[in-house]
């Protein structure tokens, strides 16, 4: 009888866990830093712009090299062009974490289309909740 009186309260125990991590992960609401690579890779590589203008921090730049030319726009722009644009040859992506930290990462996100690649280093900030700082976009 015993046994099963701790057997019991270890199960209760376990459950009040599980349950609070739940409500814990569903009342934050934010993005994780995967969410928002997997977000910007999505606008990117399918021209879909859903959940983009959340994950861009309001003065965020992108820049765009390409030779010696280097184009810098923000994030109403990007989102401009993001709208107009749309994706019509497949896109093959591999990511690499630069830099991890608490309140910042860099990932390389390399884009294999047909006959060239565009490399993007992103860097996430963490300060009300994960968001791209800024883009690096080079092309080869």
């Amino acid at each position: 009888m015993k046994t099963l009186k701790i057997s019991i309260a270890a199960i209760a125990l376990l459950f009040a866990g599980v349950t609070a991590n739940a409500v814990e992960k569903s009342n934050s609401g934010k993005p994780t830093k995967e969410d928002v690579v997997n977000t910007y890779i999505s606008a990117i590589s399918t021209g879909s712009t859903k959940d983009l203008d959340k994950i861009l921090e309001d003065d965020m730049q992108f820049n765009s090299k390409r030779g010696n030319n280097l184009h810098t726009i923000g994030k109403d722009q990007l989102l401009e062009e993001m709208k107009n644009a749309t994706a019509t040859t497949p896109v093959k992506t591999s990511t690499t974490v630069i830099q991890d930290g608490d309140d910042s990462e860099q990932v390389k996100v390399v884009f294999n289309y047909d006959g060239y690649s565009r490399t993007d280093i992103v860097t996430l900030d963490h300060t009300l909740g994960w968001a791209i700082n800024s883009v690096t976009s080079s092309y080869n």
